[in-house]
């Protein structure tokens, strides 16, 4: 994207006209703010550079901006490989707009997602949260959601949002691997799955999650094994 931004930092520095890459220097080790305004449609720390210097995203302000003014809904691999980002601001307006999260998320240490987060628009979640420790706000439903490959690989999550029925998932590889997510909860997402997904031959790993009866009669069906 085309970027023309300025950078301000709690001890005083300004960079301004900026548009590619920038290095901010400090005297001394410790913990800055940095404000960054002006055109900037997206991070791109792809598992490389400082990626490990960021700790938390305060406020999303404006973030995603483009030139002429609309949000970049493809946010892929925009903090992949930030191992110690632990938390993200809830104002989530350009957020949630986001059509492609290819590993936007990857390797990070969020522990949990703001309530408000609902990625409505979302259709390719590919490893988008993969390896992070947290828990998913019950407003994450992921209607729209196409390919869920390795979305939530490694996350350990024991539940899911119960609105969360996945109707136009086609991948989902990978998309529970390392997770056991609750049996009730489980067979009710085969259920939802059988009943409302229309997609032929879908891939999908619920980890080590196991079902009950109902959920069984479902997974018989989704798998051919009862017509």
């Amino acid at each position: 994207g085309v970027y023309n931004y300025r950078v301000r930092t709690n001890n005083g520095q300004l960079i301004e006209g900026n548009t590619g890459d920038v290095t901010i220097t400090f005297e001394t080790a410790g913990d800055y703010n940095i404000d960054i305004t002006g055109v900037f449609p997206k991070n791109n720390f792809n598992n490389t550079g400082d990626k490990d210097k960021i700790t938390s995203v305060n406020k999303w302000g404006i973030y995603g901006l483009k030139d002429d003014g609309n949000f970049e809904t493809n946010q892929s691999s925009a903090f992949y490989g930030c191992s110690n980002l632990t938390s993200i601001a809830s104002d989530l307006d350009n957020i949630n707009l986001i059509i492609n999260g290819t590993s936007m998320f990857r390797e990070c240490l969020l522990t949990s997602l703001p309530s408000v987060m609902e990625l409505p628009l979302l259709t390719d979640g590919t490893f988008m949260f993969s390896s992070n420790p947290l828990t998913l706000p019950s407003s994450m439903i992921l209607d729209n959601l196409s390919n869920g490959n390795g979305m939530f690989n490694g996350c350990v999550l024991t539940d899911l949002p119960s609105g969360m029925t996945l109707p136009n998932l086609s991948n989902g590889a990978s998309m529970l691997t390392n997770n056991t997510i609750n049996k009730t909860r489980f067979s009710q997402l085969l259920v939802d799955l059988e009943s409302g997904n229309s997609n032929n031959s879908v891939i999908f790993n619920g980890g080590s999650s196991k079902y009950n009866v109902t959920g069984q009669t479902a997974r018989d069906i989704l798998t051919g094994a009862t017509r």
